[in-house]
């Protein structure tokens, strides 16, 4: 189990990943915390001081390989979650977007389009997950968003 102090460090390993690959492309790219209060995503990315995108972090022990082999292409994250970048694109007309920190890259994925359409969602599904990060388990509906297509960066540049 991992506590929410190592969740916090991998969500900002995440941002600082996509913030650096972005800023040798010449995109100068901020981010900031929802801290829960702004939306259930985890932040905002803004661009040249605009907001770009609502953000959600996932972290995932594995590599790229098992994902798209043993997870068939497929990331999860709650309904709920993509609900929320739904809400969010409605409100202020950006997309959403999934970052997915691999140990060996960091997979970037538009979950939500910036009128409020679902994109890359291959399937939804009610199924037993870990109710939050401290334990416990509940039953909820899960998004699975394909990696076609996604940007992957690698780590440690």
């Amino acid at each position: 189990m991992i506590t929410l102090e190592q969740a916090k460090k991998k969500e900002t390993e995440a941002v600082v990943a996509y913030i650096r690959h972005k800023v040798s492309q010449g995109a100068y790219y901020s981010y900031v915390d929802s801290n829960v209060q702004m939306s259930r995503l985890d932040g905002m990315l803004c661009l040249e001081g605009e907001l770009a995108f609502g953000v959600e972090i996932k972290w995932r022990r594995f590599n790229w390989d098992k994902l798209a082999d043993d997870y068939g292409g497929e990331m999860q994250m709650p309904a709920d979650k993509l609900l929320a970048g739904q809400a969010f694109a409605y409100a202020f007309g950006v997309p959403t977007l999934l970052l997915c920190l691999l140990d060996d890259c960091l997979v970037a994925q538009t979950v939500v389009a910036s009128n409020g359409d679902k994109k890359n969602v291959t399937r939804e599904i009610y199924e037993l997950s870990n109710k939050t990060i401290e334990g416990g388990t509940v039953q909820r509906k899960n998004c699975y968003i394909s990696i076609e297509g996604a940007e992957t960066i690698p780590l440690g540049l």
